[in-house]
């Protein structure tokens, strides 16, 4: 925004909204250019574009930026009909002369939804996950839960873990993990079911892998967008999207915990990791209020872990556990020996059904009987 008055009806419209992650750059079209090449993409864009001699052509180099779920305003001194027009054919959620306020704003948002609701519904759920604390199992839940909705109740899950350096996804499951994932992420714009497709790794038919193991003497670059373009591809034909996060909260972690319908935080029942825990789902709630929170315990009963048993740990966290995964002496060798999923190799076990407990509550469905 170049100018105080807008500026400060965008503060008030932000409030309004009771958005707590509003930021405001100062500036135009340039840099709005220069902000989403070094930033996580925003959900919606307000810039201005009296900046720009060709305000269409100006937006059209800018739209190279935008991942296709970001709604774009554009605000300007000009009044003009044809403007109007070109931009919205370009694009654009809406045109607002300036002076702007809060209720110009407000009728905005109110359009774009309702051009949204018009759309037809994207498919595929987000799941993300993420370890209260290393060791914690965060893989293995994954892993079960990604087997259980596409063996159980036949659904096509795509499973991605996004720690390129140290992931054990693929390992768990008996893959071989390539460069193809690192590729798509640096390269989101070039980012298509066909590249991904070339970088699948396939457990079954039902179930995908995207996992890497990049040399530790690289440092990938994640491109902003990067998130926001691999969950457009992968949702159109997938029915859950499970992503295996890693103990770290760079942008791309931070853009797909905003872009996920369940959003599960993985724990043993140790008071170290009660404290991380209730951390993590209040940093969760703040980047996305609307998303499902769920709690998941593991290795529950393990008497290595420091465990102080699963009413103190609610106690003290003040949460309810959304599931309980018992500790199976024999899981980490079985699993790792066969190559593959803990309910798969332990279907009789009590970790097992609670894998598939998991996978009904998230699912909203129970698996048929076999």
């Amino acid at each position: 925004l170049a100018d105080p008055a807008s500026a400060q009806a965008i503060r008030d419209f932000a409030a309004a909204q009771r958005w707590r992650n509003a930021a405001i750059v100062e500036g135009g079209i340039v840099a709005a250019h220069e902000q989403l090449q070094n930033q996580t993409p925003p959900n919606l864009l307000v810039v201005d574009v009296d900046d720009a001699e060709d305000p269409v052509q100006a937006l059209y180099a800018l739209a190279e930026l935008c991942p296709p779920e970001m709604s774009v305003i554009a605000i300007g001194q000009r009044n003009d009909l044809n403007l109007y027009r070109d931009l919205i054919e370009l694009g654009v959620t809406d045109y607002l002369p300036k002076p702007i306020d809060v209720q110009a704003l407000e009728r905005a948002l109110k359009r774009n939804k309702r051009g949204h609701a018009g759309e037809e519904p994207t498919k595929a759920q987000i799941i993300t996950l993420m370890g209260a604390r290393g060791g914690v199992g965060t893989t293995t839940v994954a892993a079960g839960l990604a087997w259980c909705l596409a063996h159980l109740h036949n659904r096509s899950v795509a499973v991605v873990d996004l720690d390129l350096h140290f992931g054990n996804l693929a390992l768990n499951l008996d893959l071989v993990p390539g460069p193809g994932l690192r590729e798509a992420l640096e390269y989101p714009a070039r980012m298509d079911a066909r590249l991904l497709a070339s970088a699948m790794l396939h457990e079954s038919p039902q179930l995908s892998v995207l996992a890497a193991e990049e040399p530790l003497v690289d440092l990938p670059q994640v491109a902003a967008g990067a998130a926001d373009a691999l969950v457009t591809v992968l949702r159109a034909d997938c029915d859950f999207i499970i992503v295996d996060m890693p103990r770290h909260l760079e942008e791309i972690v931070r853009r797909t915990i905003t872009v996920a319908t369940t959003i599960g935080v993985v724990t043993d029942l140790s008071l170290a990791a009660a404290r991380d825990t209730l951390r993590l789902v209040e940093f969760n709630r703040v980047l996305s209020p609307t998303a499902k929170h769920i709690v998941i315990g593991n290795q529950v009963g393990a008497p290595h872990r420091g465990e102080v048993g699963r009413t103190e740990f609610e106690r003290v966290v003040g949460l309810t556990l959304d599931g309980a995964i018992p500790f199976e002496a024999q899981a980490a060798l079985t699993t790792s020996s066969m190559g593959t999923a803990l309910p798969a190799a332990l279907r009789n076990s009590k970790a097992a059904a609670e894998f598939g407990a998991l996978a009904e509550q998230i699912s909203g469905v129970q698996a048929p009987k076999k």
